[in-house]
């Protein structure tokens, strides 16, 4: 099945949800270890990587939103209010997250000169003109954004486990299986 239900999450919604999971904590373990490759082939080859990949986040959690927007999820299984709001935020600030994080990192390229490519199939256009020091501003929200987006990944894997092991609910299961 590829559409939710008012029970089931569909295919297409896990799918999406996994795999923008895994590239999200690819890329922040990833660009964790940036800071100490030294400079260099190598380097250049990882960098350029994962400015790919953060475009594909990007594109893929625009994909995600229009999704959801379309096709409805499941309802709650959580039986407080307070904290059906409180998840409910928490998925808000992860999509903000997963589109900020992205976008933040190509103007950041931008700003010190460098074009984004994705996997070398085309170069992005320039959204913003050549400042370095708008690129150190853009190079310090981009690890705060990292850090922030982070934690919400922690919060969000917390709660699942929690629905999992102490609510005996369905939520993790509804992702993993649709069921």
């Amino acid at each position: 099945m590829f559409l939710n239900t008012q029970d089931h999450y569909g295919l297409i919604a896990r799918l999406l949800h996994w795999l923008i999971a895994a590239l999200a904590i690819g890329m922040l373990l990833g660009g964790s270890l940036l800071s100490i490759l030294p400079a260099g082939g190598f380097k250049a080859v990882v960098i350029a990587g994962h400015k790919s990949i953060g475009v594909v986040i990007f594109v893929l959690t625009i994909g995600r939103i229009a999704w959801r927007s379309a096709n409805p999820r499941p309802r709650d299984l959580g039986s407080i209010p307070v904290l059906n709001y409180i998840a409910h935020l928490v998925h808000i600030f992860l999509y903000v997250l997963l589109l900020l994080q992205p976008l933040v990192g190509i103007l950041m390229s931008q700003t010190y000169g460098y074009p984004v490519s994705v996997f070398g199939l085309f170069k992005l256009p320039p959204l913003v003109w050549q400042s370095p020091s708008l690129g150190n501003v853009l190079r310090e929200a981009h690890g705060v954004a990292a850090v922030l987006l982070a934690a919400f990944i922690v919060i969000h894997v917390a709660a699942a486990l929690k629905h999992h092991f102490v609510d005996r609910d369905r939520t993790l299961m509804r992702m993993l299986k649709g069921s």
